[in-house]
This record gives C-alpha cells, structure tokens and sequence, in this order.
C-alpha cells in the first residue's frame, strides 16, 4: 500500500479550511451553503474594518503613532485579504499542490524502489514542526498587539464615553461609524477587531505554510531522486572495468539496461517534479508580490512607530509585528533560494555519474537531465521580484532606505 505514510500539507491545508478557504468537495448540499454563509460573514467583517481603518487613515494625519500604527495593520489586512480572496476564487487548483505530490512520490518509488515511502516521510518530518511553531509565534504577536492597548491607553481618568470611542482603546484602529454608550458595545467591537486581527493572521500563516510545505516536499523529491541517481552511479561502477569474457560482458550490459531502465523513470520523475515548481511558481506569483509590497509598506512605518512609541507595552507589541514580518520575509527568501540550490544539486549528481563509460541510450538521457537543470525554475512575484537570499538583503536595504526618509521628513515637520 502506497504512500500512506507520506502526509503532505496536511497541516496547512486543514487550517486554510478553518478559516474558509478550502472546501470539502464530498460535503452535502447543506453543508456547503452554510460554509458559503461563513465565508460570507468573513468577508463582511473584514471589509468594514478595512474601510472603517481607511477613513480612520484620513482622520488621523495629525497624529503620527495613530497614523503609523493604522497603516501598519491596514497594509496586512489589505493584502491579506488579497491573498484570501485569491486562494479562495482558486482553491481547486491549489489544493492540487497536495494531490499531485502523491503522484510525483509513486514515480519516485518507480525509480527508486520500495523504500521511497520511508525516505519521504522521514523527511517530512522536521516541517510539522517547523509549521506549528511558525503558527504560534504569530499568534504570540497577535496576542501582543491585542492587549497592547488594554495597558498603553487604558481608561484612567476618562469617562465611559470618552474610552469607549477612543480608537486608541482597540487592537485595530477604526473609525467610529456610530457613539458607543454601553460596555457591551465596547467588548462587542473590541471581539470584532481581536476576530480580524487573529483572523488575518492566521491567514498569512497558513498561506506561508502551504507554500513552505509544497516547495520542502518538491525539495524532498529532488533529494529522492538525487538518491536513484546515486544508485545507478553504483550499478555502473560495478562495469566500470569489464573482463574479456563473453560471461562477464553479458553481465555487464545486462547492469547497463538495468540503469537505462531506471534512469528512464528518473528522468520522468524529473519532469514531475520540474512541472510542479512551475505550477508553484504560476499560483503564488500574485501573493508573492503582495507580500513584497505589504512588507515594504507596513514595516517602514512599523519600524517609525517604534521610535515614536508612547510605552513599552506599545513598542513590545511592534517589536513582535515587525519580528513576525521580517522572519516572514525571510522565510519567503529562503526557500525561494532552497528549490534553487535543489535544482542545481541534481546536475552535480549527473555530472558524477560515469557516462564515459555508459552507452549512447544512457548518455541521452543524463543530456536531458543535465539540459533541464542548468537554468533553475524561480519563484517569482510576477517576474519583479525574485525570492532568493540576494533579494532579501535588498528588501532589507530598501527597508532601511524608506525607513531613514520617513524619519528625516518627520524631523523637518517637527523643526518647521
């Protein structure tokens, strides 16, 4: 029985389900509709605090920390609401990332033979745990930012009034659409802007964990397939110096059509695993550059809200935004230059296999292979931008850049 001990993207994918963006296709009429009526309500939540922050955008250009402090969460919400929405309209095709890499696992059994389960899974093992913890390091950032305002503004001398349609009360900075006179009406919008913030959250984090899973499960497949390849090495090297006798020559080209055989289903297997970082690629394209313009946008500002910050509590909570952001970035950078340097380790692999000595069948297939891995597959943001360490560094200076122009605009105001 196949591949019944190879889970992929189980993780990710069930908590893109929770938050409504994959679907079971098996469900009843009923269920579907109530998921449809769930998903709506998500959208309905997430639109009138994204408004309600944009005017508040407006409302607030005399005041720099609110100012900063709403841009911040608007770009993040804008965006990843974006990339909801995105996922949601094509959720079949993404949720084929998961399916197709059952299919590219059995042509790696095929080649490398019954024990391809077991080197899979072992290798799976590290990124649940990789995914789990990511999951709740962005949680312990939401958590921050969400009683950050329960201890940096707190009530005080205030009234009930003045607290309650005080923005600055709230996790998310909102315009106000109505008076809030009761405790209730407080507590129920406070829920509201918690409920969009861990909400959007999670959405950046379980996107970030199906797009991690599928390019470390594709990098799990070159490792399987580097591994056959280093198998056929050593059926070659065993008629690396054949004798004269009819006997031991049989032998011989008998190993030599047993590793064209084999190579013959690595080179499918190749395929598979070339046309999956393609399909990757295609799909994340759009989030990717999202991401990109999200994290250059929401940081610079995060990174002066910070040096204006009115409390430890306050800065605490913006030093974990802009941590969880950066190692976001990061993590993006990183296995964007992962699946290039897998690529690139297959062609090391052919390059070691004896073809001087392999006949004219073998030596075409390993052309093949060495032809498909000199130029990588990258994963890019609609061909902008890059994801690789060279690009990082360069989000990291354009950050500092934008960063030292707000700060020397707001020195100018403040002198003028």
């Amino acid at each position: 029985m196949q591949n019944n001990n190879c889970d992929y993207l189980s993780f990710a994918y069930n908590t893109l389900r929770s938050i409504g963006v994959f679907s079971s296709s098996d469900s009843t009429i009923w269920t579907r509709r109530a998921f449809d009526f769930y998903r709506a309500i998500i959208l309905t939540v997430m639109t009138s605090v994204m408004v309600l922050m944009m005017v508040q955008m407006f409302a607030a250009t005399a005041d720099l920390t609110m100012l900063a402090r709403t841009i911040d969460i608007w770009t993040m919400l804008f965006s990843g609401m974006y990339k909801w929405l995105y996922m949601t309209v094509f959720n079949g095709r993404f949720a084929r990332l998961k399916s197709k890499l059952t299919a590219i696992q059995a042509q790696g059994s095929a080649a490398h033979g019954s024990t391809a389960d077991a080197f899979t899974f072992n290798y799976l093992k590290p990124m649940r745990n990789i995914s789990i913890w990511y999951m709740f390091s962005g949680m312990v950032a939401a958590f921050f930012i969400i009683v950050s305002p329960l201890l940096t503004y707190p009530k005080g001398d205030q009234s009930d009034f003045q607290y309650y349609n005080n923005p600055k009360s709230y996790p998310v900075s909102s315009w106000m659409p109505f008076t809030l006179n009761e405790n209730w009406m407080f507590l129920l919008v406070f829920v509201c802007h918690s409920f969009a913030l861990v909400f959007i959250v999670m959405v950046y984090l379980g996107i970030d964990t199906y797009f991690f899973g599928a390019i470390y499960a594709v990098g799990g497949q070159i490792e399987l397939l580097n591994t056959s390849l280093n198998n056929n090495e050593n059926i070659l090297a065993q008629s690396e110096y054949p004798s004269c006798t009819n006997r031991i020559s049989i032998y011989t080209e008998k190993q030599q059509t047993r590793c064209y055989s084999t190579l013959r289903e690595c080179v499918k297997h190749h395929i598979l695993i070339l046309d999956y970082i393609t399909n990757i690629r295609e799909l994340f394209s759009t989030l990717i550059i999202m991401d990109y313009l999200h994290g250059i946008t929401s940081l610079t500002f995060a990174l002066f809200q910070l040096t204006i910050s009115a409390s430890v509590i306050e800065s605490i909570s913006v030093i974990c935004f802009i941590s969880v952001s950066v190692w976001h970035q990061y993590l993006n950078n990183f296995f964007g230059e992962f699946i290039i340097q897998k690529q690139l380790s297959v062609g090391t692999v052919l390059y070691n296999v004896p073809w001087w000595r392999c006949d004219k069948r073998i030596r075409q297939l390993l052309m093949l292979m060495i032809l498909r891995s000199i130029k990588p597959t990258f994963i890019t943001g609609f061909y902008m931008y890059k994801l690789s360490y060279e690009s990082f560094i360069s989000f990291v200076k354009a950050l500092y850049t934008y960063y030292m122009v707000l700060r020397r605009v707001n020195v100018k105001d403040e002198n003028a």
